[in-house]
């Protein structure tokens, strides 16, 4: 069995279920919908990815502390020429008007909020479903149950890339585009951070209402198992079967059936001590496509390997109206000096005793939750 996920957001561990990389999180909800199925040559793959509008939000002020997702997966695969034991999950967002055509969808500026690395070795729990390495097999994935939750937009807004700290050879480019990810010390696994901050949601005028979209694009690769798959008890894989890295799947494209991810720029080199867990690798040999731009795997979608689809949900904002109420009493009265008795020179004084008075006016922050 894998180790559980959720354990792995608050302690790091390389040789966890999921494979996390950095950022920030931390309120409407929702996923958006969205179904692909792709197929090259004889092998397919689906990926269907359940959702719902978040309710509206109800707001003094009309601002939105953050939107959130909680989103659940199923992965299937069939007919693969290549043993998977790996469903990598990349989500990216971006804000746009309602009901976009296609086209005008994927022109979008999408920022990454959350990538993670399955391992199919055989996990049945609360979080997640599959069936274990093979050419077929699936993949049920719900590693956001109760309280975990990837935060899209919020007050923050998206971290400083600029200034990240990156090790292992990474740079902010490779870090956003995915080949080389090198995490950021002040990371929190799992997350990239928001896309953005929460503004486009907000409605300053009161009774007014805002309705904004969230777009979401989930690509979805299928990846080699690794020798952490290799074990006495569990799975008799062939050397050929597991490669560091996990790669990519199917990456020589066939004979141009699919589009060929095998190029120099997409692979890495064995190193000496990765070769020491392969028996049938050594130091220096080449490993294809374990490193590819998640710009190339969208345009890569005719890969049975490899599904992109894009999803989305409203975010609608309702500015309450603004009220106040004052209340209190006044007191007036007269007096005459009687002592002077003359009609020429008379001295009134008014006194006037008034009460605090009290306006009332609150503030409330709107927060809407939703089951995806």
């Amino acid at each position: 069995m894998s180790k559980q996920p959720l354990d792995g957001f608050k302690e790091a561990d390389r040789r966890t279920v999921l494979k996390y990389i950095g950022g920030t999180g931390a309120v409407a909800a929702g996923t958006g919908l969205g179904v692909t199925a792709l197929t090259g040559s004889a092998a397919a793959a689906t990926v269907n990815i359940s959702s719902a509008n978040p309710d509206t939000l109800e707001s003094d002020d009309g601002e939105v502390d953050e939107v959130f997702i909680n989103p659940s997966l199923s992965v299937t695969w069939d007919g693969m020429d290549d043993v998977v034991g790996k469903v990598r999950v990349l989500i990216e967002a971006a804000t746009g008007d309602i009901d976009l055509d296609p086209p005008e969808i994927e022109s979008l500026e999408y920022m990454p909020v959350f990538r993670a690395t399955g391992y199919a070795n055989g996990t049945s729990n609360e979080t997640e479903d599959e069936t274990g390495p093979g050419t077929n097999g699936e993949f049920h994935i719900d590693w956001f149950d109760g309280d975990e939750q990837i935060s899209v937009y919020d007050d923050d807004g998206a971290p400083d890339y600029e200034a990240g700290a990156y090790n292992c050879g990474a740079t902010m480019d490779s870090y956003l585009d995915g080949t080389l990810m090198g995490d950021p010390i002040d990371a929190q696994n799992g997350y990239y951070g928001a896309a953005g901050t929460t503004d486009a949601f907000e409605e300053e005028t009161d009774t007014g209402t805002n309705t904004t979209t969230v777009y979401l694009r989930y690509t979805v690769s299928l990846h080699a198992p690794d020798a952490s798959f290799i074990t006495e008890d569990r799975y008799d894989l062939d050397p050929e079967d597991v490669r560091p890295h996990s790669p990519i799947v199917m990456a020589d494209g066939a004979d141009g059936q699919y589009p060929d991810l095998s190029g120099d720029e997409y692979g890495t080199n064995v190193t000496a001590d990765e070769a020491e867990d392969y028996d049938d690798l050594e130091a220096g040999d080449f490993v294809a496509a374990t490193a590819v731009p998640y710009d190339v795997l969208q345009e890569s979608t005719d890969h049975p390997a490899i599904m992109s689809t894009y999803t989305h949900f409203d975010v609608t904002v309702n500015n309450e109206a603004a009220e106040a109420g004052v209340s209190g009493e006044s007191g007036a009265g007269a007096s005459v000096d009687e002592d002077i008795d003359t009609i020429d020179s008379g001295n009134t004084t008014d006194s006037g005793n008034t009460t605090d008075s009290t306006g009332g006016n609150q503030t409330v922050d709107g927060n809407a939750t939703g089951d995806n």
